[in-house]
């Protein structure tokens, strides 16, 4: 799944439902750039994760001159972020012609020692669940299984230790237009598919963020797609008790056609956060960030400042029960990119203005650890072109 695949069913939808103008009401930014490396001519840090302040990873995959895809992997310590060489098994060797392709989406640490990225490798019509592992040393393959021959990708991880370690995903069904959820466990020893559910009568299940509160208290989040009466899109919310996952019910702002979960945090058993976007428009505006909290007992609806045209959260992280940052980017009305955090302090959520080391950027992941936070994504000195930006760049900030 590249770029394009992963963001433009979002970019479409949204661009149909902008708003004339809007306005942008946020405090100063705390946010600072960090110059980044760049492996290729076109990188894309997906997701970070926070080990320490000096122990921190990005990953997401980069494109060479030759149009090849490879997995990317950064690592900061505390003074920079460099390169770390990490597998591209997706060769036109192992995928076959036309099907070659590396891509890393997510991430979680257990310790400096024991980190997992997930992923996919070859193209659509060959797709393969990747799982790598760094062990202090090097990033080496882990194998991961796929439903049959069924295109499937992995999305997000998260780990509560080294032997019980999530990762989420879909997976099409070979021949039908029809995706279902994909959840995979490690053991210590192997990965296994776990059993997941789908929304009855839906094309699409689509999981997109995983958080772990213990071995028994896991969520997942995603959307799935015309299973949900009175809406196109709708939130996707799934929970593991330590034995079966199961639907958790998960409003949307009616009348939204198109909404969508993408990150999720969960600081504790009674206070788990969930972010996305939703087209909802009673308040002329379009393309709203959607922000949902799990209290303990039912998820709802907490409000959301505008911070543009359309705002969509990709990310969250956690310092504390009144210290949240999510982070994503708005599109303005000539659909233009631009990045934008939101920061919950205990009592409301306010838009943070982060700097823009170009033109266009979005912010992808976030993480948090000792006090700071970390945000990745990419960036484009250049203006959008037909939807996607031109040339992106490796994008990171820290607060």
């Amino acid at each position: 799944m590249d770029y394009k695949a992963k963001t433009g069913q979002v970019i479409w939808r949204v661009a149909m439902l902008l708003a004339l103008s809007g306005a942008i009401m946020a405090a100063g930014s705390v946010w600072t750039v960090v110059t980044s490396p760049n492996a290729g001519t076109t990188n894309f840090l997906y997701s970070v994760a926070a080990i320490s302040a000096f122990d921190v990873w990005a990953i997401g995959y980069d494109y060479d001159a030759s149009n090849r895809q490879f997995t990317l992997v950064e690592h900061w310590d505390g003074s920079k972020w460099s390169r770390v060489p990490s597998p591209s098994p997706g060769t036109a060797t192992n995928c076959g012609a036309g099907y070659s392709g590396n891509m890393l989406n997510g991430i979680t640490a257990v310790s400096s020692i024991d980190v997992w990225a997930v992923g996919e490798i070859c193209g659509y019509g060959n797709m393969k669940t990747l799982t790598e592992h760094w062990n202090g040393y090097k990033w080496q393959i882990i194998p991961s299984p796929r439903p049959g021959r069924n295109d499937s990708t992995l999305v997000a991880v998260a780990a509560a230790s080294g032997n019980d370690v999530w990762a989420v995903g879909n997976s099409q069904v070979s021949g039908f237009y029809q995706w279902n959820t994909l959840i995979e466990h490690w053991d210590g020893a192997k990965w296994s598919i776990v059993k997941s559910p789908n929304v009855p009568g839906a094309d699409k299940n689509f999981l997109n963020g995983v958080a772990m509160v213990s071995p028994t208290d896991v969520w997942a989040v995603g959307y799935s797609e015309d299973g949900v009466q009175g809406t196109i899109d709708a939130p996707l919310i799934e929970h593991y008790d330590g034995r079966s996952w199961s639907i958790s019910a998960s409003p949307f702002p009616k009348p939204s056609q198109f909404n969508a979960l993408y990150g999720i945090t969960a600081p504790t058993a009674n206070n788990v956060w969930a972010v996305g976007y939703a087209n909802e428009n009673s308040r002329g505006q379009n393309g709203q960030a959607l922000i949902e909290h799990w209290d303990g007992a039912k998820w709802t609806l907490v409000a959301s400042p505008i911070a543009g045209n359309a705002t969509i959260l990709l990310g969250i992280a956690s310092l504390s029960a009144a210290n949240l940052t999510a982070v994503g980017y708005i599109q303005t009305s000539n659909v233009q990119f631009l990045p934008v955090t939101e920061h919950w302090d205990g009592t409301r959520w306010n838009v943070v203005n982060p700097p823009n080391a170009g033109k266009v950027a979005q912010l992808f992941g976030a993480a948090a650890a000792n006090g700071k936070t970390w945000a990745v994504g990419a960036y484009s000195p250049l203006p959008m072109s037909q939807g996607y930006m031109e040339n992106p760049r490796t994008f990171a900030l820290e607060k």
